[in-house]
């Protein structure tokens, strides 16, 4: 893919990235971004906010959330202090 090795050169292959969301997009499995969706929604703050964010950020990688959206989903969790 990228020329090497024999292989012919295609275009866009050439950074991990873009053929990892070109995989996803035509292999992956289609219900995916709703199971993430309504994981996320399931995600307590426990104390820890690095933690949270980072399992928020994780099932975002498929959901999508963006914008007042995803704020909203964050701050709804969150307690008061922690903001």
């Amino acid at each position: 893919m990228t020329g090497e090795i024999g292989y012919t050169r295609q275009q866009g292959y050439e950074l991990w990235h873009v053929f990892a969301e070109q995989a996803l997009r035509r292999f992956g499995l289609t219900h995916e971004a709703e199971k993430s969706l309504r994981q996320m929604g399931s995600v307590k703050y426990r104390g820890d906010v690095a933690k949270f964010l980072m399992e928020m950020e994780n099932l975002n990688i498929h959901a999508r959330v963006t914008g007042i959206a995803r704020r909203k989903m964050i701050e709804d969790e969150l307690h008061v202090e922690a903001l």
